[in-house]
């Protein structure tokens, strides 16, 4: 998948539960298909991970550098709460 409709959010230096705070809040402004999420930590990439899994939608990890990329499909995503 190329980068077409992907939007990048960049939530470096946030410890959890921040970037996932940045995240909610832009996807009510966006309509895009995928979202990447780049953090600073592990802690934070699985965070946001786990919350996008829960709500059936595809959620890896990149590590690139020092950065943790979280590529978000949003396809199937189902906000419950």
């Amino acid at each position: 998948m190329g980068t077409n409709n992907e939007k990048r959010i960049i939530a470096r230096g946030l410890n959890p539960p921040g970037p996932l705070l940045v995240v909610k809040k832009k996807l009510e402004s966006t309509n895009a298909r995928r979202i990447r999420v780049v953090v600073s930590g592990e802690e934070a990439a699985l965070d946001l991970q786990r919350y996008f899994r829960d709500r059936s939608a595809e959620a890896e990890i990149d590590v690139a550098g020092d950065d943790y990329h979280v590529i978000i499909d949003l396809k199937d995503y189902r906000d419950e709460e």
